[in-house]
């Protein structure tokens, strides 16, 4: 998940971190389904549900059943929840103005480097459990 959806909770008290993350999603990326969100969060398809039928009871998302395939739901943000992803960013950009002013540009490389360390270093433990899995 995003820096953005850690702040959720801090931002929105009625939005977890995940909700945020689908919300944010869907605002950006068009209608997903729960299989994909369960892909790409790493928890099972009822966990999904469960999450999206608490955006879907707050007026921030809604089902949308496939033209082409009956059996296949889509999950659409509405305009509320475009509204609320929009007023969590613009509150998260004004958190964080000025936050990186006091760093040095020397301060800022290393802080990127390292950053980019440790997300290399997370991918390839994801990756080396994810292939333990598909072998057992």
């Amino acid at each position: 998940m995003t820096l953005v959806a850690g702040y959720a909770q801090l931002l929105e008290s009625d939005l977890s971190g995940p909700q945020y993350y689908v919300l944010r999603t869907l605002a950006y990326e068009g209608q997903k389904t729960s299989s994909y969100f369960a892909q790409l969060l790493h928890v099972t398809l009822s966990a999904v549900t469960n999450l999206s039928n608490k955006l879907v009871n707050k007026g921030y998302v809604e089902r949308v059943v496939s033209e082409v395939d009956r059996r296949q739901v889509y999950l659409q943000i509405t305009e509320q929840g475009r509204e609320v992803e929009s007023r969590m960013l613009a509150k998260y950009r004004e958190l964080n103005e000025g936050i990186w002013s006091d760093f040095t540009e020397q301060e800022l490389d290393i802080l990127i480097r390292s950053y980019g360390k440790m997300i290399d270093h997370l991918q390839h433990k994801i990756h080396k459990s994810e292939d333990q899995d598909r072998t057992e």
